[in-house]
């Protein structure tokens, strides 16, 4: 008897699936029926959920419970509101289970968004189907007549949801923004194409239009002004749809050009000699000229100077120049020396023999003859530095007494030598002037 009711407990204790709302979890059970395992686990249901097996049906080990709960549909069809408990969740069977027919062409949208009839919801209760019913469109064009079923809220959108494609200047009858409330004639005559050629390039466009003018204002390519056409803006529209618009312009162009200004120095007695300051940065003029140009198909076709001024006068730059004079002292070998100037330059010698000319010269410019201790200079200094003592580095004392043609960019002092005693010079250095300065008159303020 024992061994009995061991297999027969055995056999009422089990182990089974329980899905709810697509979730699944094990349960082990004592029940003997379905309904006895949701009394056990204290579910209670609502007679419009879905419950599979039926809750009479007996429980085995193994089996699968599903529970899928009702909940609120909102309905939205043929004009009327409705709502509706149900466990299913495909819009088709709902609507089904609402005596709803669905037919081809309708349009159905859950939450205002398109759906599949087959495709299930989600979860969340709350969900609206709206139902959009397709009612017959019959289109009628100068070549056939053809009859197309569309939920679209208009006109237009059922002409594009069918694959007729229009544009603005297409004739519609009635308009594009016509609700389809039901069933509908609509005419609809296709524009002409237009190839209208303007300079280099083409539009293209369509009209219905029986001129050029007319097509042209209906493409916006309007003549204006000196424009003209071809055909002429008065002609019917040609077979080929192929127009010339030729685009004629007159503009009146300003154009400007900088004036340069000049540099103007001027003295400062508080600055030291070979020193430079701005006292005016300047302003460049501008000259400015009024043009008169004319353009045909965008391209410059004449152009004419109708008028031509100063905007704006130059303003020099003024730079101030040293004229401070301060007597300064060098070591050198042998001693020091006193200067006033001290200016970087480039040195270079000569002698009699040495001046390019076929017979020897030791005469210079100055009387002096040509030997150790007398200097030349570029001939634009000669005339503010004969006379004047200088030393260099290396070379000693001199005396400017002579000039050359000196060399582009550089300051040259040339020192002199006699043929016994000639050096080669060709180097940079410092040459100092000497002290005392000659009078005001005698000195190069500003060095080239």
């Amino acid at each position: 008897m024992l061994a009995g009711l061991a297999l027969l407990a055995a056999e009422l204790h089990k182990t089974v699936q329980l899905e709810i709302n697509g979730d699944a979890r094990t349960v082990t059970t004592w029940a003997v029926t379905v309904g006895g395992l949701l009394q056990q686990q204290g579910i209670t249901l609502d007679p419009a959920d879905y419950l599979a097996p039926p809750a009479s049906a007996w429980l085995n080990a193994g089996s699968t419970i599903r529970i899928q709960p009702a909940y609120p549909v909102n309905l939205l069809a043929d004009g009327r509101y409705s709502q509706l408990t149900t466990a299913e969740r495909k819009p088709g069977n709902i609507l089904a289970e609402a005596g709803i027919a669905l037919y081809p062409g309708d349009v159905l949208l859950v939450n205002g968004l398109p759906a599949q009839p087959e495709k299930a919801l989600d979860q969340a209760a709350g969900q609206t189907l709206q139902l959009h019913r397709a009612v017959p469109v019959t289109i009628i064009t100068p070549q056939n007549r053809q009859t197309i079923y569309s939920s679209a809220p208009t006109l237009g959108r059922a002409l594009w949801e069918a694959g007729i494609t229009f544009t603005s200047a297409d004739r519609l009858d009635p308009p594009a923004d016509t609700p389809l409330s039901g069933p509908i004639e609509a005419h609809f005559q296709p524009a002409r194409r237009l190839d209208i050629t303007l300079g280099d390039r083409t539009v293209t466009a369509f009209s219905t239009a029986p001129t050029v003018g007319q097509a042209l204002a209906e493409a916006g390519v309007a003549l204006q002004g000196l424009d003209y056409s071809l055909p002429a803006e008065g002609k019917h529209v040609p077979a080929n749809g192929k127009i010339k618009v030729v685009r004629v312009q007159e503009q009146i162009s300003l154009s400007q050009e900088p004036l340069p200004n000049e540099i103007e120095f001027q003295p400062d007695p508080e600055l030291e000699i070979d020193n430079q300051r701005f006292i005016s940065i300047g302003v460049y003029g501008v000259k400015a000229q009024q043009e008169r140009v004319r353009l045909e198909d965008g391209k410059e076709v004449s152009r004419q100077v109708t008028a031509e001024w100063v905007a704006r006068e130059p303003e020099n730059r003024v730079i101030g120049y040293g004229t401070k004079i301060s007597k300064k002292t060098a070591k050198v070998p042998g001693g020091t020396i006193e200067y006033w100037r001290a200016v970087p330059m480039y040195a270079t010698s000569y002698s009699p023999c040495r001046l390019g000319v076929p017979q020897c010269n030791d005469v210079t410019a100055s009387g002096l003859k040509l030997q150790k201790g007398v200097a030349g200079v570029a001939k634009s200094w000669y005339g503010y530095t004969v006379g004047q003592r200088v030393y260099v580095p290396g070379y000693g004392t001199a005396v400017i007494a002579d000039f050359g043609n000196g060399l582009p960019g550089k300051n040259l002092i040339d020192l002199g030598y006699s043929e016994s005693d000639f050096k080669v010079w060709h180097q940079d250095v410092t040459v100092y002037f000497l002290w005392p300065p000659p009078p005001p008159e005698q000195i190069m303020w500003v060095l080239p």
